[in-house]
């Protein structure tokens, strides 16, 4: 087969992964936004894709959640129809990652045998392999920590659970672009390289303020929008009675107050870089970066706007989708920057 029809097809194939990621972003802000990721309370990884099948095996599973601190704390009320609301939101969510590592491994062996793959794209690829079951047992870590004597999981394992998913991400799109799209040679090609590598490191470092926001129910302290409740600065914005880190890990205000401003200094950068360097780089990604800014900070005040003592579903998935979009922008004209 010529080599430019196994370009196609792996490249498709790397395509498809990056697609069934973002899908599986998406099922993770769903299932975290509707308080399903407690509901089941087993890791099984081999016969896990199986539910319950009748009712006696819907009350096992019932009676497992009702053992649970979630169940005692918040959702004593519940009856066995909610359970299987909440429930079927994380179930997808795992049936989703088994299906990724399916759809990695089966075409990995087919163009293995079959000798489709360059041999410098095997590393890369045994990478993401060990990433994606990284991400497994971290998300798994992740529900443990809400099992017992809590509501919830703790917003530092979220964090890395979403950190996580996007390192995974960010890799696969390097592969992708190394090894399918034609690099762009730009004028100060090294500086321009610089300042996407620092817009790319603040994107990730909102994203991580983003997952400690989710994971305090930050959103849910102030719902207002330009200021916090009524003043720019919160007078719990810093708990002088504890360390820096629990400030940083779990005080609500300090974590919201944080995550608005960095968003004003990376919309001032982007737009900044993108009037700087619009006239040197002719890549769609790196055009398309004012639209998504603009998109997702229009998002971030709205979910904030509508939150009652919920973020609204829609709204925070749009959100958390958004920003890994735009990162996405980010890492693809980065990577095809060349001097």
């Amino acid at each position: 087969m010529e080599d430019s029809k196994l370009n196609k097809y792996v490249g498709y194939w790397l395509l498809a992964g990056c697609i069934i990621i973002v899908i599986q972003v998406i099922l993770g802000g769903i299932t975290r936004l509707t308080g399903s990721g407690l509901s089941i309370t087993e890791w099984k990884a081999i016969l896990g894709f199986i539910p319950p099948l009748n009712e006696a095996e819907w009350m096992i599973a019932f009676e497992k959640y009702k053992a649970s601190s979630q169940f005692h704390l918040i959702n004593s009320t519940m009856d066995l129809s909610g359970f299987k609301q909440i429930f079927f939101w994380e179930y997808f969510h795992r049936l989703w990652a088994r299906a990724i590592g399916v759809v990695f491994i089966v075409p990995f062996i087919i163009f293995i045998i079959k000798g489709w793959l360059k041999k410098n794209m095997i590393p890369h690829l045994i990478v993401l392999f060990v990433l994606g079951g990284l991400q497994g047992l971290v998300g798994w870590l992740m529900v443990s920590t809400g099992l017992k004597d809590r509501a919830w999981v703790t917003p530092f394992s979220l964090t890395a659970h979403l950190l996580m998913a996007t390192l995974t991400f960010a890799y696969l799109i390097w592969v992708y672009v190394e090894m399918f799209l034609q690099k762009e040679n730009i004028q100060a090609g090294s500086k321009v390289k610089m300042m996407l590598n620092g817009l790319i490191f603040l994107c990730a470092f909102q994203m991580m303020l983003g997952g400690f926001m989710a994971g305090t129910h930050a959103a849910t302290f102030f719902r207002t929008w330009p200021m916090m409740n009524g003043v720019y600065i919160p007078e719990n914005v810093y708990n002088s009675s504890v360390s820096i880190e629990n400030n940083f890990l779990d005080n609500p205000a300090f974590i919201q107050f944080a995550h608005r401003n960095l968003a004003y200094i990376l919309s001032i950068l982007i737009i900044w870089f993108w009037f700087a360097n619009k006239s040197k780089i002719n890549i769609r990604s790196f055009k398309l970066l004012p639209a998504m800014l603009v998109l997702q900070v229009v998002l971030g005040i709205l979910t904030l706007l509508f939150t009652t003592d919920k973020v609204p579903v829609v709204l925070g998935v749009a959100h958390q989708s958004g920003a890994l979009f735009f990162l996405t922008l980010l890492l693809i004209t980065r990577f095809r920057i060349t001097k």
